[in-house]
C-alpha cells in the first residue's frame, strides 16, 4: 500500500464513524422544533379551513400531511435517512470505479490504488533520470519530476478527502436539512442541502475519470526501458502528462458544482414550464369562453332577440357584429 492509499483509507474510515451517534444526537435536538413546528401546521390549517381565508384543496391537504409524515419519517431514523442518502451519496463512486476500469482498459479497478501506482511512476522516472543524467541537470530534472508528482498526489488526497469529510459533515446537518422542509419559507434550505451532497457526491466520479485518462496516458508515454532516461527532454512528454493530470483534477469541483446546479435547474424549470402550462390553459378557457358568448350573442341577433342590459361585453361584441354584417347584406342585396 502507497501513501496515498493509506491516507484515502484512514479518511473513509473516519467519515464512515459519522452514522448513528452524531446523527441521532442533532436529531434528538432537533425533534421538538420539528414537533413544535408540525403543531402550528396543523393548527394554522386547522384555522384557515374554518374561515376559508386561502382555499385550500384536497391535493393541498393531502401533500402538507405527506410532508409532515416524511420528516418524521427521515428525522427520527438514521437507518431511514442512510437508505436515501447513502444511495445518493455511494453510487458516484461506484460508477467511478467502473469509469476508471473501463477507461484504463481493465488495467486499474481500485481509484486508490491506480493514483498510487502512477505516483509511485513519476518517482521512478525521476530517479531514473537523476541517475543516468549529469551531476546537475539529473538532480534537477529529478527534483522537477519529484514536485510534479507530489502536485498530483495532493490535488487527487484533496479532492477526494475534501469531499468524503464533506459528505460526512452533511450526515450530521441532515437533520436540520430534513426539518427546514416543514415551512415553505425555509425550504429552499433544503434544496441547497440537496445540491451541496450531490456536488460532493459527483467529486469521486469525476476524479475517477479524469485519473483515469491521466494513468492511461502515463502508461503510454513511459519508456520501457529506464535506463535509456538521460535528460529532462526524455521525461518532458512524462510531465506534461502529470500537469495535465493535476490541471483535469483542478476542473472537478467546478464541474461537480456545474452538474449539480444543472439537477436542481432542470427540476426549476420543469417547475416553472408547469405553472405557465396551467396559465396558459386557463388563458385559453378564458379566451374559448368569450368567443362562446360572442356567437351567442351574434344567435341572438339573428333571431331578432334583444339582449338583456346584464349581457357580457363579449355577447354585444358579437351582437354588434351580427348587425353590421346584416347591414351590409342588406345594402348589397339593394
Amino acid at each position: 500500500m502507497g501513501v496515498i492509499t493509506d491516507l484515502l483509507d484512514g479518511v473513509d474510515a473516519a467519515a464512515s464513524s459519522i452514522g448513528t451517534g452524531a446523527y441521532g444526537t442533532v436529531a434528538d435536538a432537533v425533534i421538538p422544533i420539528a414537533q413544535t413546528g408540525s403543531v402550528l401546521i396543523v393548527i394554522i390549517t386547522g384555522i384557515n379551513l374554518m374561515i376559508q381565508a386561502v382555499p385550500m384543496t384536497l391535493q393541498n391537504g393531502l401533500s402538507l400531511m405527506l410532508r409532515v409524515a416524511l420528516v418524521f419519517i427521515f428525522l427520527t431514523s438514521f437507518s431511514n435517512f442512510n437508505a436515501v442518502y447513502g444511495v445518493l451519496t455511494n453510487a458516484p463512486s461506484e460508477i467511478g470505479a467502473v469509469v476508471l476500469s473501463e477507461v484504463t482498459g481493465g488495467t486499474v479497478t481500485n481509484l486508490y490504488d491506480g493514483l498510487d501506482d502512477l505516483y509511485g511512476q513519476a518517482l521512478n522516472v525521476g530517479d531514473a533520470v537523476s541517475q543516468n543524467g549529469s551531476f546537475i541537470a539529473g538532480a534537477i530534472a529529478g527534483v522537477i519530476m519529484f514536485l510534479v508528482a507530489a502536485l498530483m498526489a495532493v490535488a487527487s488526497i484533496i479532492l477526494i478527502a475534501g469531499s468524503k469529510l464533506m459528505i460526512g459533515v452533511l450526515i450530521i446537518l441532515g437533520p436540520i436539512a430534513i426539518a427546514t422542509t416543514l415551512f415553505k419559507q425555509t425550504a429552499p434550505i433544503f434544496e441547497a442541502y440537496v445540491k451541496l451532497a450531490l456536488g460532493f457526491a459527483l467529486i469521486p466520479l469525476l476524479t475517477a475519470a479524469m485519473a483515469g485518462f491521466t494513468i492511461l496516458a502515463a502508461q503510454m508515454i513511459t519508456p520501457d526501458s529506464l535506463d535509456s532516461v538521460t535528460t529532462i527532454g526524455d521525461i518532458a512528454s512524462f510531465i506534461v502528462v502529470m500537469l495535465l493530470g493535476a490541471g483535469l483534477m483542478a476542473m472537478v469541483p467546478s464541474v461537480a458544482s456545474g452538474l449539480a446546479q444543472t439537477g436542481i435547474g432542470l427540476a426549476t424549470a420543469g417547475a416553472v414550464s408547469g405553472a405557465l402550462g396551467r396559465s396558459g390553459m386557463r388563458s385559453v378557457g378564458s379566451a374559448g369562453s368569450s368567443v362562446g358568448r360572442g356567437i351567442g350573442g351574434a344567435i341572438s341577433v339573428a333571431r331578432g332577440q334583444q339582449l338583456s342590459n346584464s349581457a357580457s361585453r363579449s355577447a354585444r361584441v358579437g351582437a354588434a357584429a351580427a348587425s353590421k354584417v346584416a347591414y351590409l347584406a342588406n345594402r348589397m342585396r339593394k
